[in-house]
């Protein structure tokens, strides 16, 4: 998996990135119309980038512009020229897409502009209004298909869809997010992003600590960029000039630690935990529609062969009963055998494709996972028991992120106060399934002379309104008038 660093387009950006290791960078077509491209001749990145860049181009129409007819056929026909005259430099380019873009406009472009250049440069970018009959589609005629960041965080079924064509032999591409949650959903080729820019335009700050990506606000600048000067000076950077804010040095460390993550994505480090501080978010910029690496091999389209139903099964995910019910046909009881799902603990997992493989101390080749699940919760002190297992692992980690805390000097994350909130929600829960109280709550109606306790309890009610002592006598009735009448 490839990180494309978007914002190529600008020469200080540019430049700033040939300083760095980094080699994929995107480059926003409308971006360079807005700077005004060379005003005689054609632009040619050949003339801009080193001969080692892999360069990826977009349209890049923000996402808060929705064009006309007249202007997107304009837009159009200069983007077409652009990608014809750079088609030999360039690694590979997005077509127009957006949901304002009908799909007829995106049809005609794929069958006329699109159709004479080599299919290996063309990415085309399924939008999530389409639905997966049209993903499915794409995927059966191309071999990289583009998704847009914000689909994955929106559609939670789109990483399943994802990870089957995948197996098929589809190359996804996520546009604008470098999000782990996201790239561990999709097997991803390549995954696009301006947020590296994020330190220069918002004042962030993104590290690599060595073991996680970590993303800070604003508010947290001060705090965050004193706690990591051994990280700079083992990325080679100015440690004086981070902590000064040298905005071109903050960067150069986002990249650095982009390309850590990167690598771990990569598996270059195994044995290192990625994990996300819980203030990431994209930065929102209207350039982040990239399109992604891509190797060289051929388009391949593919059909789909419908199965003989000798092989259709149920799927193995759960495990089944038969369990016999009565039911009525025509007014007739009729006895039938219906299917009832229930846990499975065995698991599907295989060795050689588990993403643990490499730690696992039962990983075997060509074989099935070694560890069952034994999980049944069919009765209150069966789902109680699972809770407190649960507690007491949330308590570990608690327990073992607030030393790590401890460890990088005491400073407060906000990663260990929302496990902590967690692990009080879980005792919570556990307290209420403690909670044994029993209500009883009656409503009875009476019509007659008596009253409703005489008709549940007769005399016994009769018995609760009497007086102790057999009540008053006239002397104590007298004095309890006299009392009231003076007052």
């Amino acid at each position: 998996m490839r990180i494309i660093y978007l914002g190529a387009e600008v020469p200080s950006n540019r430049t700033l990135l040939e300083t760095t290791p980094v080699n994929h960078v995107g480059v926003s077509f409308w971006r360079l119309l807005k700077r005004g491209l060379p005003k005689k001749g054609e632009y040619l990145l050949k003339n801009y980038f080193n001969d080692d860049f892999f360069i990826y181009v977009h349209p890049g129409i923000p996402k808060d512009i929705e064009l006309d007819a007249l202007d997107l056929a304009v837009f159009a026909a200069e983007y077409e020229e652009f990608i014809v005259h750079n088609i030999d430099r360039l690694t590979t380019f997005n077509e127009i897409n957006a949901p304002w873009v009908s799909q007829e406009f995106v049809e005609t472009q794929r069958k006329t502009a699109w159709a004479e250049v080599p299919p290996i440069k063309f990415q085309p970018v399924w939008e999530p209004s389409l639905g997966y009959k049209e993903l499915n589609k794409m995927a059966g005629t191309y071999l990289d298909i583009a998704l847009p960041g914000d689909a994955l965080e929106e559609d939670t079924q789109l990483s399943t869809v994802t990870r089957s064509l995948s197996r098929q032999g589809t190359r996804f591409h996520i546009l604008g997010s470098v999000k782990p949650d996201n790239l561990r959903q999709v097997s991803a080729e390549t995954a696009s992003t301006m947020s590296w820019l994020s330190p220069m335009m918002n004042g962030e700050t993104i590290v690599w600590d060595g073991t996680k990506l970590v993303r800070y606000p604003k508010r947290m600048k001060d705090q965050a960029r004193s706690r990591y000067r051994n990280v700079y000076t083992k990325a080679g950077l100015n440690v004086d000039k981070i902590l000064e804010d040298d905005a071109k040095e903050v960067c150069r460390l986002a990249v650095w630690s982009y390309n850590q993550y990167e690598a771990r994505l990569n598996g270059v480090n195994p044995d290192d935990e990625l994990y996300i501080n819980s203030e990431w978010s994209e930065v929102e910029q209207s350039g982040e529609s990239t399109p992604a690496v891509s190797n060289k091999r051929p388009i391949e389209p593919r059909k789909l062969e419908p199965r003989n139903p000798e092989e259709m099964g149920n799927l193995p995910v759960f495990g089944y009963d038969v369990k016999s019910v009565v039911e009525q046909e025509d007014g007739v009881d009729v006895i039938k055998e219906v299917p009832v799902v229930k846990s499975q603990s065995v698991s599907l997992r295989a060795c050689d494709t588990c993403f643990v493989a490499s730690n696992c101390p039962a990983f075997k080749p060509q074989s099935t996972c070694a560890f069952k699940l034994p999980v049944e919760v069919k009765t209150k002190e069966q789902l109680k028991a699972l809770i407190n297992a649960i507690i007491e692992m949330q308590g570990q980690r608690v327990a073992f992120m607030r030393f790590t805390e401890e460890m990088n000097g005491g400073y407060a994350d906000p990663n260990v106060s929302q496990e902590i909130d967690r692990l009080f929600k879980l005792i919570k829960t556990t307290k209420e399934l403690d909670d044994s109280r029993e209500f009883i709550r009656m409503t009875v109606e009476r019509q007659g002379s008596a009253g409703v306790l005489s008709s549940i309890f007769g005399d016994r009610a009769n018995v609760l309104k009497e007086l102790p002592n057999e009540g008053l006598n006239e002397v104590q009735t007298t004095e309890v008038i006299r009392e009231l009448t003076e007052e």
